[in-house]
């Protein structure tokens, strides 16, 4: 039966993607741990059928961590992901040159399939799975144009946004992360073991001749036709060694780039183990190896190196061994045999390929805003990889409560007690720390009106507004009006100039800073004077003119209004009321004589009229 999968449509910006969660949550993985494919569930006896694959993760000592299952069921993008049971050579797990990827590659069979190693490509897809260093699983990428009737054994990437496979046939293959189909790199040699990106370059090993031990695939990254090229000194035509898994280091500061090579042979007789061998005068030099015994065949490799010292992990079908190098370049390695097994592989299930575990991307932060404020002040952190950040500290100080928005933001906000300092954010990569310095301020006193002048004024006029706490004012308003020019003279005095209203306003000042609002104890008066105000309503009566304790108010038109009465500094002396119909306008007892305006509010018209007061 064919099975085609749709493209995965992609959208990069730069190297960015995403990889989704794995189907059994799995927790991020801890710096220093091993990570070992396993074929079987333990269910029944592993053959030829495909099989279901898991990355087991153990402590140095050996403890299990935790088991991820890869896919056995299409999700979404993600493709089933299985191995043969019985292919030996199969899942060699590698490590990205990043650090911060696993990679390995199987079959899109479901288990129980038969017979998946020698299906068609384009019967039975071949996937790569990318793991990253919290767990999340990605197997959208595949082929159908290569390794037909054989094993996909390895893939390796740089940084999770490209991949090189190999296996049986079909030479090196690339792809991009995501896609459907290969270029072909190499026709020869066949028979590839595994592959790993190292120094900048591309290696190989291989168990077939002329090609026997570790090659070079043409300079640098290729994404193009190559040709492969035997590392001096390693065997080439020579049989009997059988390679798969390797590492790769620098040791020396007078070679250039790798110069020590650590490989896998699974023979089990003479010469199998862990060879070592170093870069001397151009050619590559075995030094020793460090021996297997027949029940383990070492084929999964890794390193980690330090300063001259390099920490391994190995893999055969039954076991997981750890050890070290300390002897440094170009001599005998300390250790002269496989140590005691770590952890064994479980009856009916087999272990392959090994590396150490990814870490995650060391964050950075590249800015904060603001670069100063008070207790209380929100902080937008900017940077990279700040996703699974556990801690965060202003000053070497602890701050809970942190939101991380994205993997390039997070935000918090400064604690009391906190004092100025750089800020630090820790994730699973590591620790950043900001460059400059967040400077927490004094708190911004809330602000206070005692007093302003004039009380009463037109369009136009100057009023000042005196009180404590101006600095930096946001907004000034006379009730709902808001000023729109106002100027902060200092933090005892703003100046603003009345704007043009359609109808007198009567309000309490407002003035809004960082530190809270401040508002008057007395409103402020603000008059309109205009022609128009006073030609509105035209047929308006008001009598008698002068008028001594009442007043007549006849209006053009049917119809609720109100009137009030201002004496001509604009001071309120008669509040806003409704007329009543057919009923004069007592004016307030005691009112001085003089003049004074009468407000006649009928729906949005408002009417000014003076009257003389006997």
């Amino acid at each position: 039966m064919k099975c085609f999968y749709p493209l995965r449509t992609l959208a990069f910006l730069g190297a960015a993607f995403s990889l989704v969660p794995t189907l059994a949550s799995a927790a991020p993985f801890k710096p220093g741990n091993i990570v070992v494919a396993r074929v079987g569930d333990g269910s029944a006896a592993l053959s030829a059928v495909a099989a279901a694959v898991f990355l087991d993760e153990y402590t140095p000592s050996g403890t299990l961590v935790q088991s991820i299952d890869l896919p056995t069921a299409v999700n979404g993008n993600n493709r089933i992901l299985t191995a043969s049971g019985n292919a030996t050579s199969e899942l060699n797990l590698t490590r990205s040159a990043d650090g911060h990827y696993l990679v390995l590659a199987g079959y899109g069979a479901a288990p129980g399939t038969g017979a998946v190693t020698a299906s068609q490509a384009a019967d039975v897809t071949r996937v790569i799975g990318l793991i990253g260093a919290d767990g999340s699983l990605d197997t959208s990428t595949s082929t159908g144009d290569a390794f037909n009737g054989v094993s996909i054994r390895a893939a390796a990437t740089v940084d999770g946004t490209s991949f090189y496979s190999v296996g049986g046939n079909s030479g090196v293959r690339y792809q991009a992360f995501g896609t459907f189909g290969s270029t072909q790199l190499t026709t020869a040699p066949t028979n590839i073991r595994s592959v790993s990106v190292a120094g900048g370059n591309l290696y190989i090993s291989t168990a077939s001749s002329p090609y026997f031990g570790l090659s070079q695939v043409g300079t640098g990254l290729p994404t193009t036709a190559q040709t492969a090229a035997v590392l001096p000194g390693f065997p080439g035509t020579a049989t009997g060694s059988s390679p798969y898994g390797f590492y790769l280091a620098d040791l020396s500061t007078d070679v250039p780039g790798v110069d020590v090579a650590y490989v896998a042979d699974d023979r089990t007789t003479t010469a199998g183990g862990i060879q070592k061998w170093s870069l001397v005068a151009g050619s590559w030099v075995l030094n020793g190896t460090i021996t297997s015994t027949a029940a383990a065949a070492v084929r999964g490799l890794n390193g980690s190196t330090s300063g001259t010292s390099v920490s391994l992990v190995a893999s055969s079908g039954t076991g997981l061994f750890v050890l070290a190098d300390n002897a440094g370049y170009n001599a005998a390695p300390s250790v002269a045999a496989l140590p005691a097994a770590i952890a064994t592989a479980g009856t009916n299930t087999a272990f392959r390929g090994l590396a150490f575990a990814p870490v995650a991307a060391a964050p950075v932060i590249a800015s904060f805003t603001p670069a100063s404020g008070p207790v209380g002040t929100t902080v937008t952190v900017t940077g990279t990889n700040l996703t699974g950040a556990t801690a965060l500290t202003l000053n070497g100080a602890a701050v809970t409560g942190f939101t991380v928005v994205n993997a390039t933001t997070l935000t918090f906000v400064v604690p009391a007690g906190a004092t100025s300092g750089t800020i630090a954010v820790t994730t699973p990569g590591g620790t950043a720390t900001s460059t400059s310095a967040f400077s927490v301020t004094a708190p911004v006193a809330a602000p206070t009106i005692t007093s302003f002048t004039p009380t009463t004024g037109s369009a136009g006029t100057t009023v000042t507004i005196t009180g404590t706490g101006f600095t930096g004012a946001t907004a000034v308003s006379i009730g709902s009006l808001a000023i729109p020019t106002y100027t902060v003279v200092s933090a005892t005095s703003i100046t603003l100039v009345l704007p043009a209203a359609t109808a007198s306003v009567s309000g309490l000042l407002t003035v809004v800073t960082p530190g809270g609002t401040a508002t008057s104890a007395t409103p402020f008066n603000l008059v309109v004077l205009g022609a128009a105000a006073s030609q509105a309503l035209p047929g308006l009566a008001v009598y008698p003119n002068p008028a001594t304790d009442y007043l007549v108010v006849e209006l053009p038109q049917a119809g609720a209004a109100t009137v009030a009465l201002r004496d001509l500094t604009g001071r309120v002396v008669l509040a806003p009321v409704a007329l009543v119909a057919h009923q004069p306008l007592r004016l307030p007892a005691g009112l001085a004589a003089g003049l004074y305006l009468l407000e006649v509010r009928q729906g949005s018209a408002t009417a000014v009229r003076r009257v003389a007061i006997k």
